[in-house]
């Protein structure tokens, strides 16, 4: 798979499982009414946030120090963001009907 013409491991269930329960603890301060779907107080932890996109890149590159060399911080997070929602099938795509 390729995000941004840069090419992604796939991952086993076991570290998407891993990925996902890190990804949790970003919201896990939120208010979420789960009849409605509906946040009445987003808290976001950016620390766990950040963790999350960092396991997200690392599992997804092979050689991050050479494909990530020439972005900046803010377009690494944007593309990791990226990966993070491709891996943990919260894209668009991956929604059940």
């Amino acid at each position: 798979m390729t995000i941004n013409d840069i090419e992604i491991n796939e991952i086993t269930f076991g570290e998407e499982r891993k990925l996902y329960n890190l990804y949790k603890k970003a919201y896990r301060n939120s208010k979420v009414d789960f009849d409605t779907g509906e946040v009445a107080n987003l808290e976001i932890d950016w620390d766990a946030h950040d963790l999350a996109i960092g396991m997200a890149l690392e599992l997804a590159i092979k050689n991050p120090d050479e494909i990530l060399k020439d972005m900046s911080h803010p377009e690494i997070d944007k593309l990791g963001q990226q990966i993070l929602i491709e891996y943990l099938r919260l894209n668009e795509k991956s929604k059940k009907i």
